[in-house]
């Protein structure tokens, strides 16, 4: 699943080539994607400029003329093609957005994805109840003590949980935890404020970085260019089961956490009891 980083090089790759154009014509061929709820059908981007691109957690934001927004989580497999001429649809093409100059596909292999076109993003939004983004100044070793000191689940689900902070997936809660040296089965509860406020810088550093590198390629994930993202090539902790630590030298282990795959070092991330 794309997490910020990912997300957030999305955004940057198609602002740099869609920004001003307006749309001519838009075609959802897989009618599910668009939520319930949305407000509006994806047909009234129609005739609209695309003024501004945005992200939030790990959602896709993009500012149209008129007020409107078109928001997109890409969930498992979700994932942008652009092109500069008429390019053939596939099978898992489920939207076709055409401007001046540029064929925009929108494909998902397993149709998990949802979208939704709205004039009120920030309702939108809270009602998906995301939490602080990472770099939010109201994200402070306070905050994150406050929201888990009472918890008894595990430090890995409470990274995962984007009510506390958005954006997190499980290969950067990996990393977070292996850089903080904290085991991933650590509960909220024995988590310290010092330990909270290294949290939230290695998550900043962490993502940062990730983002410098265009984002974390496994399996499937290129950005809208197609191009595929580097910040695997120093992973740490995730995907490196029997690999030796970085640090130690001792064979990372692989466990399940909350149904979800996690690996740490078992001497540099001693559980706390």
């Amino acid at each position: 699943m794309p997490e910020l980083p990912e997300v957030e090089t999305i955004v940057r790759t198609l602002e740099k080539s869609l920004l001003n154009e307006t749309v001519n014509h838009v075609e959802l061929m897989y009618e599910p994607l668009l939520e319930t709820d949305s407000m509006y059908p994806m047909e009234i981007l129609e005739g609209k400029k695309f003024v501004g691109f945005h992200r939030r957690g790990k959602y896709l934001c993009f500012e149209f003329s008129d007020g409107y927004y078109w928001i997109i989580h890409l969930r498992m497999e979700g994932k942008f093609h652009l092109y500069g001429t008429h390019h053939r649809l596939t099978k898992h093409t489920h939207l076709l957005m055409q401007t001046e100059h540029h064929e925009i596909h929108y494909l998902d292999t397993r149709k998990f994805s949802r979208m939704a076109v709205t004039k009120d993003p920030d309702s939108y939004f809270m009602r998906k109840k995301l939490g602080f983004e990472p770099w939010d100044t109201h994200l402070t070793s306070s905050y994150l003590y406050e929201a888990i000191h009472k918890s008894t689940r595990a430090i890995k689900l409470i990274l995962l949980d984007q009510s506390i902070i958005t954006g997190i997936g499980n290969i950067y809660a990996d990393e977070i935890l292996f850089d903080t040296q904290i085991h991933p089965l650590t509960k909220g509860n024995k988590i310290t404020k010092k330990q909270c406020e290294l949290i939230i810088n290695s998550t900043r550093n962490t993502l940062e970085n990730a983002i410098a590198a265009g984002g974390t390629t496994i399996r499937s994930y290129t950005s809208a260019l197609n191009v595929t993202g580097r910040f695997q090539i120093t992973l740490k902790a995730y995907g490196q089961e029997g690999e030796p630590c970085s640090r130690c030298e001792t064979p990372m282990v692989r466990i399940v956490v909350g149904g979800r795959s996690t690996v740490f070092c078992p001497k540099c991330q001693k559980v706390k009891r």
